[in-house]
């Protein structure tokens, strides 16, 4: 039996092998001809092999929970390979860029469902075995893609390839700190321009209709709206039984009739949400209905001008939260300072979190320790920038000023302390408890 089993295994390496190796020479082949007819049949038997291989894996973001997309001459691009050895120098390449990427494997049988979901999130090329022999392939080419373009507009299902894709690319840009103001304003367009799928619990004869408003661990309360409804059905709100079609004027009514809202949520539960103000809303309609005179658009990887520092203006606990969960499994921080950080060029502040590290900490601790707090706060960062800083730079202590620690190593906090007369009030366990 067990000679049965090896025997069937080493049937399927082969075969799994002659499948990666015909790719490969395929590409190979592919990117030698110029004869159009030749590369047409090429390009053919490409396509088929990605779509019958066994196996492939897929360039994976574990910061947004989506597969890695990234912008090739403005197509958004997804990232397939043949062989696990090609994705793992692909990831290699990438992480000397800080960009951390997974490995997602995919069987055959489920290769449809890549497709699906790639669509689903704006992806109209896939480059397969980059850094090798790589061949660029349009999605359309591997699925077809479904055309709503003959059924009346009620009728159409609500699908955002688009700007699913833009808020995907912006968040990773945000988290792998590449982000700029003219993406930020590209994404703004999108939403302005698009429908969104609203949950609503229907009205009753003595009730009104109600929307769907999701409530941050803080207590604040946003309107949630969605791109698509499998994004709303990843959230699962089993109370909202019903979605509205709603578009940007509906989200500007609704937060003029509540005030105690401050704004929306896009795709709540998924691994990028996206939340945007009222001041974020209004510079979104001014850039999409052509009030640009009134935007001032910059980089903001143009490190100059005035540097303003200070308290976030609504203190975001439920992101202290998260980033005090990840500090307290990490012996290198003493100490964590939470500030606001604005340039001239920001269209909005970033959050600034100061680490006052252990002596003699490596590095590479360091950066590993960034990268966990990263991954674990993106959404909860509202959309904001994370940077960091050391408490001992020449401008870090500066940056941390008077503010408290909103984290602290359990070992370097005192009992109890005495300051006129009166004990120091402690944080409690996730720092609702404040001075």
């Amino acid at each position: 039996m067990h000679e049965l089993i090896t025997s069937q295994a080493s049937r399927n390496n082969k075969r799994r092998s002659f499948f990666m190796s015909a790719i490969q020479e395929l590409i190979a082949q592919l990117n030698q001809t110029t004869e159009a007819e030749a590369r047409e049949k090429l390009s053919g038997q490409i396509i088929s092999l990605i779509r019958s291989q066994d196996t492939v894996w897929a360039a994976f973001c574990p910061a947004t929970k989506h597969y890695f997309i990234a912008k090739d001459e403005k197509q958004l691009t997804a990232y397939l390979f043949s062989e696990q050895e090609y994705y793992q120098a692909f990831a290699d390449s990438m992480r000397k860029k800080h960009i951390i990427l997974d490995a997602a494997e995919n069987q055959q049988e489920q290769r449809l469902f890549l497709f699906a979901e790639l669509y689903r999130c704006g992806v109209t090329q896939v480059v397969v075995d980059n850094d090798q022999n790589h061949a660029s392939v349009p999605l359309s080419q591997l699925v077809a893609i479904p055309d709503y373009s003959t059924l009346p507009l009620v009728q159409r299902p609500v699908l955002n390839p688009a700007v699913t894709g833009k808020i995907i690319c912006f968040m990773q840009d945000i988290q792998f700190r590449r982000a700029d103001g003219n993406a930020e304003l590209e994404v703004f367009q999108e939403i302005y321009h698009s429908p969104f799928l609203m949950p609503i619990i229907p009205k009753t004869d003595t009730t009104p209709e109600q929307p769907g408003i999701y409530h941050l661990p803080d207590g604040q309360q946003f309107l949630m709206i969605f791109t698509d409804l499998l994004s709303l059905k990843k959230l699962n709100p089993e109370e909202y039984r019903q979605a509205r079609i709603v578009r940007f004027g509906d989200f500007q009514k609704f937060l003029q009739e509540n005030a105690e809202i401050p704004g929306i949520i896009i795709n709540p539960g998924s691994g990028a949400p996206m939340l945007l103000d009222r001041q974020l809303l209004e510079i979104a309609e001014k850039f999409a209905t052509g009030a640009v005179d009134q935007i001032e658009v910059r980089s903001l990887n143009e490190d100059k001008g005035k540097t303003i520092v200070t308290k976030p203006e609504v203190w975001p606990q439920d992101l202290v939260n998260q980033m005090t969960v990840v500090l307290e499994n990490e012996t290198s921080v003493k100490t964590a300072y939470l500030r606001a950080i604005r340039r001239d060029e920001d269209i909005r502040p970033h959050y600034l979190i100061v680490i006052d590290w252990e002596p003699e900490t490596a590095k590479e601790t360091k950066q590993g320790v960034q990268r966990r707090i990263s991954e674990a706060s993106l959404p909860y960062a509202r959309g904001l920038e994370l940077e960091f800083i050391s408490y001992h730079h020449e401008i870090g202590k500066e940056w941390a000023g008077s503010s408290e620690p909103f984290y602290q190593k359990k070992q370097d906090i005192p009992e109890s302390t005495e300051i006129s007369g009166k004990s120091e009030k402690k944080k409690g366990l996730f720092g609702f408890f404040r001075k």
